[in-house]
């Protein structure tokens, strides 16, 4: 039996590993650019127009991913802001 990850628990690359898993069972269809912005491979032009936004590692830029949420969705920090105010309402330890 086939396996898509070495660790049976992990869900670490399920967007990389099920579609090459099935790929032989389900046809499989890209979506439109749009879809899925990434930095790594996409022009900042495009931004614009995405409907989501992949936080991928950019190898050319070494930093975390908060940083990098920040830098390219500057609209991140108010969204943290409010979720970490709720967390510490509710009374969760909010490291920062």
């Amino acid at each position: 039996r086939r396996r898509c990850t070495e660790d049976p628990h992990s869900l670490a690359n399920l967007d990389q590993d099920l579609p090459n898993y099935v790929q032989h069972q389900l046809p499989i269809f890209s979506l439109p650019p749009e879809w899925l912005w990434c930095e790594s491979w996409c022009s900042e032009e495009s931004k614009a127009r995405a409907k989501t936004i992949d936080m991928c590692q950019n190898p050319v830029k070494k930093e975390g991913k908060l940083q990098q949420a920040r830098r390219i969705a500057p609209e991140w920090t108010k969204y943290d802001e409010k979720l970490e105010a709720i967390m510490t309402k509710a009374g969760f330890h909010v490291a920062g």
